[in-house]
């Protein structure tokens, strides 16, 4: 049977009233294949196909090398400097440890002593943990059973850390807020414009757990123990 049109894929031919798949053709009879004339031999391609793989990987070792010496170079370690880098305008010095202007003659001598009629004495054991000052000295009122004394921890008599007033006579007691308040107008003797904003705070808050910044000191109120603590602002 003649086969008619066929399909644009060549599978399936039009018999008049439909597509047909087209059958393969029968099998040949086996038989030997005449041995193939011998070609002419080709030059292998792996070789080519290497020569140009290795101008590629030399090329990008070249590359490599030419880009990790630039790299070295940025990286090198640059030969240290003998002079010490400056420290910022605010970096913290040994200054910022202590009282601005606060000695022992200022608290001890003048307030305590002369004003108050306390008595001193440097007090015994280790040095605070929190301040690590040198030495430490309390006063407290002629007579006084232990329920109001004023702790003074410093380096030397110009190197004053910590201030604290503890009163034990009551929270809301006057002569507790009285010690609170003479102490802070003390501790701002050497900022004069600022000593009446010390002391009406420490008024104010004698009662309470604030805490506020005047003049570079830190007046912290507290209430177990009641007390009021002045140290450095930083």
């Amino acid at each position: 049977m003649t086969m008619g049109q066929r399909s644009p894929d060549g599978r399936f031919w039009w018999d008049g009233t439909g597509w047909r798949p087209v059958q393969p053709p029968p099998p040949f009879p086996f038989q030997h294949a005449p041995s193939p004339a011998p070609s002419p031999p080709r030059p292998p391609r792996r070789r080519a196909l290497l020569l140009p793989l290795a101008g590629v990987v030399i090329a990008a070792l070249v590359l490599g090398g030419v880009l990790g010496g630039a790299v070295g170079l940025l990286t090198t370690e640059v030969r240290a400097s003998t002079a010490a880098p400056a420290f910022a305008d605010d970096f913290p010095d040994v200054g910022d440890q202590y009282l601005p202007g606060v000695t022992l003659t200022l608290i001890v001598d003048e307030w305590m002593k002369k004003a108050n009629s306390w008595t001193c004495a440097n007090k015994p054991g280790n040095p605070d943990t929190w301040s690590m000052a040198k030495q430490h000295m309390r006063c407290q009122p002629k007579g006084d059973d232990g329920r109001r004394y004023v702790d003074i921890e410093y380096d030397a008599a110009d190197r004053i850390r910590v201030v604290k007033a503890t009163c034990h006579l009551g929270t809301y007691e006057d002569a507790c807020t009285t010690v609170f308040a003479t102490m802070a107008d003390a501790a701002l003797v050497p900022q004069p414009k600022l000593r009446e904003r010390a002391r009406s705070w420490a008024q104010k808050n004698a009662a309470s757990e604030r805490a506020t910044i005047i003049g570079g000191l830190r007046l912290q109120a507290s209430l177990s123990p009641h007390a009021l603590r002045i140290t450095p602002e930083s």
